[in-house]
């Protein structure tokens, strides 16, 4: 039994489980409620089952009821005298139970029954409210309904509800429609009058709600806030409840009605999921609590974080089979382009991502394309199948809206093999962070900026590709929503569809144009960039066979070998310059020309920005120029020369005009395309209606622009339109302005055979470190390469080659960085020195002699000092090679033919060059993926570099990813680093004689991209740990500093990082727990060890705080804190930004609170605050 506590516990909650305690409990209520029995109302409940039994537990002891309650189950009643009740809750009680009860039942009483027997059902009211909300129970209803029975039984009735004046303040297009909407249902338009507002600092804010009885106001920006903080105060003042739904809100202290207590917390769970039903639920507890309306509260619709949303759906879809039944009544038709639109949840998708979202399904829609806006994350096994229909894919392409880190950042290798299952080719989607408007990014020359490159990189990374921006928050009006940049959705939805076309034309159907690299307005150097290393010529004629033999129309005429390719393209695919007039009417002659009249292209011309035209003739002059420019008695003619076989185009790319135009020549400035080469690539999307280009050479990522992530208004995405790009490139290129600034899909080949030098790999770390130099942001980092750098000219004595004096241009930065122009120009000549057996032909990798020089070169000089350990005599490497490689003989087997015995270095490397033959033997993908490029299909990332410096570069035929966080950090940036460790080191003793017990870094992914790693080398370094480089210059392990070497203490360290460092640097992160760890269990007794000391304490203190000893161990070395799996910041900008928090202390908690995660080897985003 329990009654009332009159003196109960403050928002007393809880259940008493402990049986003791409760009947202690219980004894003082039954004592105390004898006392208040004659000055209160009394109603009892006995129950049979344990069915509201918690509600009535949470009432007694919150004293919100100036009514006395007791409860009793069967037992209790059975030795209880119910005579004197008045008001008698019968509930589910069996039969036996009633026939006791029957004996004390005051008859006369009001007695209410709930499910029992009918032979022994003594109820005498029948009152469908009671039932009601007894049978919809919770607190709220079992509150109501003690309320309502005792209007009804010791009052003069139940009074009437007040109809209220409601306002709601919403920051967001989609609550305020979903609000008007609920609204005018009159379920609700009966019970109260609702306005709404929209609570943007760009809307009027001048309304008045003094005369509300209710106001609601949820996630303002401060200026808002502070606005309307007089009329809020003005409708207190008249008695209105003011609520205040956001941490901002909540830190101005507006609000009267407080969310934290049990009466009125539900109001935060009605916001959490944006829904008609969930606000007119709402309505309703605003209703009841407010204006003593009798009705049930219902709980909050909850609806699933993962699954499958549409706007127009009413709820997720937990599979495709379900989203497809309801998706075929709203006009889905399977025979229409299919899209996806991944979220990494849909938590936000009735809220924050509700606008971008919605116009992202707009947008395919009425272009007739099926949309699907699911959710993919590594915590929920079912994301790859929500794309999938008995287990086959049913999109022709996906966009993956940019979420700042991998597919899954967990598991990045399950990412991959998930975008392999789908199969298409997925697009990535940017929303701009940080508070960037359209405005800014537009009008920057960055595009998607430093500081948010990693939403770039970690996309490249899983083969993502055409980073193409398409929304951003509006700071003006302090929303939080991601807003549509309408331009940039359409270019999308275009380019979009055109790869969905590729994926699902006939090849017969296709039409593809193949750009080419041609000399200047000249016959030489035709086929491809020079610093490819390509021959062009074999490679196309190998690609044209492999493209019919997959069914593409190529005409009836005989498809050429290499020379006849390479003939054609001499005598009629080749620029003409304005310096030789005659020769163009000559080449007119021939024929197979494109001749676009001045008419049209006028027509087209006109149709750009005025902008846009003013630099085309600022620099070309009047259209339609003078370069490749043909005039007869029809007018003047922009000539395109082809090479044409059925539906594939072959054609020089047109020319940049350079050598055409002496002012251009000098020209200090961007250069827009030429008159000529707007007009190809304008031909090609709008009169040829080319469904791809596959250039071997393109200018598209030279023109003026955004350095990353093209505007539509760019002149890259004028040229491209929505022309899907497919490009190749050497394995050992960077590749990201070709990713970045012209939205190619990239397809890596392989460089030519190497023969093995000693030389040949401290060239090419001298030209990695010229590159890095290039790249660095951090000062310091620039000092310690440029120092390197010339230190290792010296080694190489290239300074004499180069007849440079290197003691003139040291100390003078100018200078030095002159002469690193200078030296890479000199490397790439000295690197064609290295490459014997000439240019590579696409699928087609070395055999025979040449593959294995090239499996002896990757294998480098340790294989050759292992065996000159065994036998000194020339030649046996290759022998043992000839063996493994060409021959198929074991490690064992080669070594004792040629050996006559066996090493275990020699075996790891005979076995290793196995592997690397083959991977040089899976090169001959590479068409094969140029043509499932062309298909529509998912082209998998590989890491760039030379075979030499990273075997994993092979095989190629990859989506070429120039990023590698193994790389970090890298040797100059360990220097860099260790001096600053040592620097603070000695302020430290020089302040006050001790040593740093612990220092504290914060790392973010955008000063690591700059400075190359070196805060994680000082990081390392104060732990007593070094980073251990292996022969390709990467970071995979780390290893302790010998005490006596170290010299001092072991310094304790505490990292925070950004939620993008963490996706982008997450090895990183397990390196550097990798190396606490080793600090933390180091035997030293040279000198204190500072990470062994706080381990230790902390291990001492979880113990004490009741953690087990195995947790309590694992969390004693944790050091490394960042935001939960899938969040960024710690979202505390706002509440501080706002002045309105008197004590850290609430700041404090709130950020230890969102950054208490743990990451590290064995644990990963696990919270502990305690810790």
């Amino acid at each position: 039994m329990c009654k009332k506590q009159v003196n109960g516990r403050e928002n007393g909650v809880g259940k008493m489980n402990i049986c003791s305690l409760v009947l202690s409990v219980l004894l003082i209520v039954m004592l105390i409620s004898v006392v208040s029995a004659e000055e209160n109302n009394s109603i009892s409940f006995v129950l049979g089952t344990d069915h509201n039994r918690d509600p009535l537990e949470n009432i007694i002891t919150s004293g919100y009821l100036d009514i006395n309650i007791s409860f009793y189950n069967a037992t209790e009643a059975n030795s209880t005298n119910f005579s004197a009740e008045n008001v008698i809750f019968l509930s589910s009680l069996d039969a036996g139970t009633l026939q006791n009860l029957n004996n004390t039942l005051n008859h006369s009483a009001h007695i209410v029954s709930y499910d029992l027997p009918e032979t022994h059902d003594y109820g005498n009211v029948n009152d469908s409210n009671i039932t009601g909300l007894w049978e919809a129970g919770g607190y709220h209803n079992v509150k109501t309904l003690i309320r309502y029975m005792n209007d009804s039984f010791y009052g003069s009735g139940v009074p009437a509800s007040k109809k209220l004046e409601v306002a709601f303040v919403f920051s967001r297009d989609s609550s305020i429609i979903t609000m008007n909407n609920v609204a005018s249902d009159p379920a609700v338009s009966d019970i109260m009058n609702i306005s709404t507002y929209f609570g943007r600092s760009n809307e009027e804010l001048s309304f008045d709600l003094s005369d509300k009885d209710i106001v609601v106001m949820r996630d303002l920006a401060a200026p808002v806030i502070e606005t309307i903080t007089p009329t809020v105060n003005d409708a207190k003042a008249n008695g209105a409840h003011v609520i205040s739904v956001g941490d901002l809100v909540q830190s101005y202290s507006l609000h009267n009605v407080n969310l934290s207590d049990l009466e009125y917390s539900d109001i935060n769970e009605y916001f959490k999921y944006d829904s008609e039903e969930n606000f007119k639920r709402l309505t309703t507890f605003l209703s009841v609590k407010f204006a003593g309306r009798i009705d049930v509260i219902q709980p909050t619709v909850e609806r699933p974080i993962y699954g499958i949303y549409h706007p127009e759906a009413g709820e997720i879809y937990s599979s495709a089979e379900d989203y497809l039944d309801w998706y075929s009544t709203k006009g889905y038709d399977h025979e229409k382009p299919t899209v996806a639109v991944i979220y990494s949840s849909l938590k936000h998708i009735y809220g924050r991502d509700a606008p971008l979202a919605g116009a992202l399904v707009n947008s395919f829609e009425s272009r007739n394309c099926n949309v699907i806006v699911a959710s993919y994350s590594y915590k929920d096994p079912a994301s790859v199948n929500y794309l999938m229909l008995n287990g086959e894919p049913i999109i022709d392409s996906v966009i993956i809206v940019s979420r700042g880190g991998r597919m899954n950042y967990k598991d990045s290798e399950q990412g991959i093999e998930d975008l392999k299952t789908w199969n298409v080719t997925p697009l990535n989607g940017i929303r701009l962070f940080y508070g960037v408007s359209a405005e800014e990014w537009e009008n920057s020359s960055h595009g998607v900026g430093p500081e948010q490159t990693f939403q770039l990189a970690a996309a490249e990374m899983d083969g993502i590709i055409e980073p193409i921006v398409i929304g951003c928050k509006d700071p003006s009006i302090g929303d939080s929503a991601y807003y549509p940049i309408d331009y940039q959705v359409e270019w999308l939805t275009q380019r979009t569809i055109s790869w969905m076309q590729l994926h699902r034309m006939l090849n017969s159907e296709k039409k593809i144009v193949i750009p080419y690299y041609a000399a200047e307005a000249g016959k030489a150097a035709m086929g491809a960039d020079i610093d490819y290393y390509l021959d062009a010529q074999a490679s196309l004629a190998n690609l044209l066979k492999a493209m019919k033999a997959r069914g593409y129309d190529l005409g009836t005429k005989p498809l050429p070998d290499r020379d006849e390719l390479a003939q054609l393209m001499v005598t009629q695919g080749y620029n003409i310059g304005t310096w030789a007039p005659g020769e163009l009417e000559k080449r007119m002659e021939k024929g197979s020309v494109i001749l676009i009249h001045e008419s049209q292209y006028l027509e087209w011309f006109n149709g750009l920005s005025q902008e846009k035209q003013e630099e085309i003739i600022n620099i070309w002059g009047e259209p339609p120029g003078e370069i490749m420019v043909y005039e007869n008695e029809t007018g003047k003619y922009l000539v395109i020369p082809k090479i044409e076989f059925g539906n594939v185009v072959l054609a020089p790319d047109p020319m940049w005009g350079w050598d055409q135009n002496e002012t251009v020549m000098y020209h200090d400035g961007s250069i827009p395309p030429t008159h000529q080469n707007l007009a190809f690539y304008l031909y090609l999307g709008k009169v040829y209606d080319a469904d791809a280009l596959f250039p071997i050479f393109t200018s598209i990522m030279a023109m003026p622009g955004k350095e990353a992530g093209l505007s539509a208004q760019d002149w890259g995405a004028i040229l491209l339109q929505d022309m899907p790009i497919v490009h190749v490139l050497p394995m050992d290129a960077e590749g990201i302005f070709d990713r970045r600034r012209a939205n190619m899909l990239i397809v890596d080949f392989m460089t030519p055979t190497i023969i093995p030098s000693g030389l040949y790999g401290n060239l090419s770390i001298l030209q990695q470190d010229i590159g890095m130099y290039r790249q660095v942001v951090d000062e310091g980092v620039k000092v310690q390469y440029r120092s390197d750098i010339i230190n290792l000219t010296r080694e190489l004595d290239l300074d004499k080659d180069m007849e440079v004096n290197l003691e003139d241009i040291e100390g003078n930065v100018t200078a030095t960085d002159a002469f690193i122009d200078d030296l890479d120009d000199y490397l790439q000549e000295l690197k064609t020195t290295f490459m014997p057996y000439g240019s590579h032909t696409l699928s087609e990798p070395p055999t025979g002699e040449s593959l294995v020089a090239m499996v002896e070169s990757m294998l480098g000089k340790e294989f050759k000092q292992h065996v000159q350990l065994t036998n000194s005599t020339k030649g046996l490497t290759t022998a043992l090679l000839n063996e493994t490689v060409l021959n198929g003989t074991s490690a064992v087997n080669a070594q004792n033919m040629i050996l006559g015995g066996v090493s275990e270095n020699i075996t790891a490397d005979l076995n290793l060059s196995i592997e690397y033959t083959t991977r040089i033997n899976g090169c001959t993908i590479e068409i094969p993926r140029i043509l499932d490029a062309l298909e529509g299909k998912y082209i998998p990332p590989g890491p760039a570099g030379d075979p030499i410096r990273n075997p994993d570069a092979l095989p190629t035929g990859r989506n070429l990813c120039t990023f590698d966080d193994r790389l970090i950090p890298t040797t100059a940036a360990w220097k860099v680093g260790t001096d600053l460790a040592d620097k603070l080191i000695a302020l430290r003793l020089a302040e006050n004689g001790t040593y740093p017990r612990k220092v504290a870094f914060l790392l973010w992914s955008i000063e690591t991209t700059r400075h190359q790693g070196t805060m994680e080398s000082e990081i390392f370094y104060l732990l007593g740990v070094k980073p251990v480089w292996d022969s390709k210059r990467r970071v995979n392990n780390v290893e302790l500093i010998n005490s006596s070497e170290l010299g001092r203490s072991r310094i304790d360290v505490v990292v925070t990082t950004s939620g993008s460092y963490r996706d982008m640097y997450g090895s990183r992160l397990q390196l550097i727990d990798k190396a606490v760890w080793l600090a933390s269990e180091a035997d030293d007794d040279l000198y204190p060890n500072y990470v062994k000391q706080n381990s230790n304490s902390i291990y001492q203190s979880l113990i004490d705080a009741g953690y087990d000893n195995e947790t309590a161990y694992n969390l004693s070395a944790s050091r490394i804190f960042c935001p939960p799996p899938g969040s960024y910041t710690p979202g505390i900008e706002h509440v501080i930004s706002s002045d309105t928090w008197e004590e850290r202390k609430k700041i404090a908690d709130l950020y230890i609170d969102r950054m208490g995660y743990i990451y590290g080897q064995e644990m990963w985003g696990e919270q502990y605050t305690d810790v």
